[in-house]
């Protein structure tokens, strides 16, 4: 289900994110990934890099919301809610990404004549789990877990069925 974020209300702009990790850049640290805090603005490093200055950052101040930092990467993790988070009409709301990065991948192999009995171990050329993304999508089906309007998205794909 998508819930509320509660945690994201009233947001300062934290402006653009610096090019590299600001402790590692004064330290001589290296760094894989980049998240910016919205409440402070910082640019650190993420929990792949060596010091994981982020998740250092947030239980330090408490700054609930983080951003990517990486070009080509749209996220925003909320570390209260431990989930990712997306503004929808001006209200942040918690949201599936694995859910919504499956949707193309699943919409293809349907288009293409694919089966909707897909083997768990089933990964696309890309990589992505699309055996993986099917069991989930499932599973939410029948703990009652999922939101309405991915439903209806997944019920929106080529030849679908529950």
């Amino acid at each position: 289900m998508n819930l509320a974020c509660v945690h994201a209300a009233d947001l300062p702009d934290p402006g653009p994110p610096a090019d590299g990790c600001e402790v590692c850049l004064d330290g001589g640290g290296e760094w894989k990934n980049l998240r910016q805090c919205l409440t402070c603005g910082r640019t650190l490093c993420c929990d792949s890099s060596p010091a994981q200055h982020m998740s250092r950052h947030w239980e330090q101040t408490g700054h609930p919301l983080m951003r990517s930092a990486t070009p080509g990467q749209e996220w925003t993790w909320c570390y209260p809610d431990e989930a990712m988070v997306r503004e929808v009409d001006g209200t942040w709301e918690t949201y599936d990404l694995f859910l919504d990065m499956g949707r193309p991948f699943a919409a293809r192999h349907l288009e293409a004549g694919g089966s909707l009995d897909v083997d768990p171990e089933t990964v696309t050329e890309e990589g992505f789990p699309l055996g993986a993304w099917f069991a989930h999508v499932r599973e939410l089906k029948l703990t009652g877990e999922r939101d309405p309007r991915d439903e209806a998205g997944i019920e929106g794909l080529p030849g679908w069925a529950w």
